[in-house]
């Protein structure tokens, strides 16, 4: 722990908890327990990293049910810090459906428990792809919302599949959503690439990238 305090003192941290990929799922009553020993866990990292904010995922499931097991536990997890991320219809690894898909969904959330908000461009694209909505118009609403942070990456404007591709590999707006939909006082993070790092310098052409979109 001394070790990354001391190699990451300086730097702006961001916390994400981990999701449904990993067994976590706010969805779920079941599942309460596990759920908020990996959001502690997250804390503690938080803490030690003096990070602001703790990105943490809706749960599993598209009933009413689900969305409100998700505001129940968002409210016993109880931190200032954690930012809802919004979500595509499925999850890429598990293939299992998700809540937190819609702009009502996420403000639904926020009214009820004071978090923070997360926006994914791509989860946005893939879950209006699914409902067969404009995605320009999805995202529109979701900025409405006045997003904390913002995820961004590359994918293919028709596709309900979250790739995290690199900058450049796929055809999203990427200077529209840079220059018309990011915040400047707001915190982004580039989520290129979705294999372990081999060789950083693809992370590294992504950022050049990023920066020359802005206008």
């Amino acid at each position: 722990c001394d070790v990354i305090r001391k190699e990451m003192s300086g730097t702006k941290v961001i916390i994400h908890n981990s999701h449904s990929a990993y067994g976590f799922d706010t969805g779920d009553k079941n599942r309460l327990e596990s759920n908020l020993r990996d959001v502690n866990d997250s804390k503690k990292f938080a803490d030690m990293l003096k990070a602001e904010m703790i990105i943490v995922h809706t749960g599993c499931g598209d009933h009413p049910e689900n969305l409100e097991e998700t505001v129940h536990q968002f409210k016993i997890f109880n931190d200032k810090r954690i930012a809802v991320e919004n979500m595509p219809y499925l999850c890429s690894v598990s293939k299992k459906v998700l809540h937190g898909t819609s702009p009502e969904q996420i403000e639904s959330i926020k009214k009820e428990t004071g978090c923070k908000f997360c926006l994914d461009f791509s989860h946005a694209t893939c879950a209006a792809n699914y409902y067969k909505k404009d995605v320009m118009s999805e995202i529109k609403r979701f900025q409405k919302l006045r997003p904390d942070m913002y995820h961004i990456c590359d994918g293919f404007k028709d596709e309900i599949n979250d790739k995290h591709l690199h900058f450049g590999e796929g055809n999203y707006d990427l200077s529209y959503f840079v220059n018309e939909i990011i915040s400047d006082d707001t915190f982004v993070t580039m989520e290129t690439g979705y294999t372990p790092p081999v060789d950083i310098q693809p992370w590294i052409k992504d950022r050049n990238y990023f920066r020359s979109l802005k206008k």
